[in-house]
């Protein structure tokens, strides 16, 4: 199976800031990659963009951004305990 690339930016070439990243987020999984290792994500500039009850989530292992109850769905109906490998093509932003 391929390898994801993680995804480092989401609005490097829009001009807006990047998301930020949050507290952790129990009970998720990441749609694109299976990790459990999830945060809340938002931007400080928009109050659209919560952190937290609902709001958007950061993958840590892929970088894919989501909104809580898609990867909530992914836990109760796709659980899987073997995440897929991630490349980073920046290797001073890893981990």
């Amino acid at each position: 199976m391929t390898a994801i690339i993680y995804k480092e930016f989401y609005n490097k070439d829009r001009g807006l800031p990047e998301p930020k990243w949050g507290p952790p987020c129990l009970s998720v999984q990441c749609p694109t990659c299976g990790s459990v290792d999830m945060c809340y994500s938002g931007s400080e500039d928009d109050p659209e963009e919560m952190f937290g009850a609902a709001g958007m989530v950061r993958c840590k292992n892929c970088g894919h951004i989501t909104d809580w109850y898609e990867a909530f769905s992914q836990r109760e109906n796709h659980p899987t305990n073997l995440p897929l490998r991630v490349i980073h093509k920046n290797p001073e932003h890893s981990g």
